[in-house]
């Protein structure tokens, strides 16, 4: 294996052990199967999950410098959505997060 190989195999741990930082919060798994449903606001997201929306902005952030979810502007609004990195490891119900090394079930148990 090259230098550049084992570089980029590097950084594809690095990046996996972010998103699976960001995925470890309870709330955060709840607020990507809300965003799995559809785009919301952090109003929409408090409201539906009752959590604050300091809380939820704390954990938007983080998700966001993962790379899970992106914002897009509405007004004064700001939409999240999941990303397309993301959603391609999503089966097709949005039941199940799948990264290879390990699933998110968000079904019922």
């Amino acid at each position: 294996m090259d230098r550049s190989e084992n570089d980029s195999n590097i950084e594809s741990r690095l990046s996996w052990t972010i998103v699976l930082k960001a995925l470890a919060d309870e709330n955060r798994l709840q607020i990507i199967h809300e965003l799995l449903r559809e785009e919301a606001s952090v109003q929409d997201l408090s409201n539906s999950l009752d959590i604050k929306t300091y809380n939820i902005s704390k954990h938007l952030k983080i998700l966001e410098t993962s790379g899970l979810v992106r914002k897009r502007k509405v007004g004064v609004h700001r939409i999240y959505h999941i990303t397309e990195k993301l959603r391609s490891r999503i089966t097709d119900d949005n039941q199940v997060l799948d990264l290879g090394c390990c699933k998110f079930i968000f079904g019922n148990p």
